[in-house]
């Protein structure tokens, strides 16, 4: 189906409580196109792509896809306007993944002193 992400409109993940896991946030530059197009649909979309093929993700290239998308259409690409990944956007998220991990040591550390 052309717009099979909206199959999963209204879904959420949940854990083992049963509490709802809050959504992604994606990056500003990342925007949707078509129809009822949101930030859920967009990240399922994205991660597909991204799972399904090796190919770079570059969004629709075309600026006539938001007229109609069905019409101009890539199908290899997410529903995304197209966006460039620049160096500062990799050091941002390199950034980022550091401080995850130390925070991720600093919890492992405290989980092991508490035995």
């Amino acid at each position: 189906q052309l717009f099979w992400e909206k199959r999963l409109q209204g879904l959420s993940a949940s854990d083992v409580s049963e509490q709802i896991i809050k959504s992604m946030e994606l990056p500003k530059g990342l925007q949707g196109v078509g129809p009822g197009n949101n930030n859920d649909t967009l990240l399922s979309a994205v991660a597909s792509a991204l799972h399904t093929s090796s190919a770079p993700i570059t969004g629709q290239l075309s600026a006539a896809v938001e007229k109609n998308p069905a019409i101009w259409l890539n199908t290899s690409q997410p529903l995304c306007k197209a966006f460039i990944v620049t160096d500062d956007d990799i050091r941002k998220q390199e950034e980022r993944v550091q401080q995850v991990r130390k925070k991720l040591e600093e919890a492992l550390m405290a989980d092991i002193l508490s035995r």
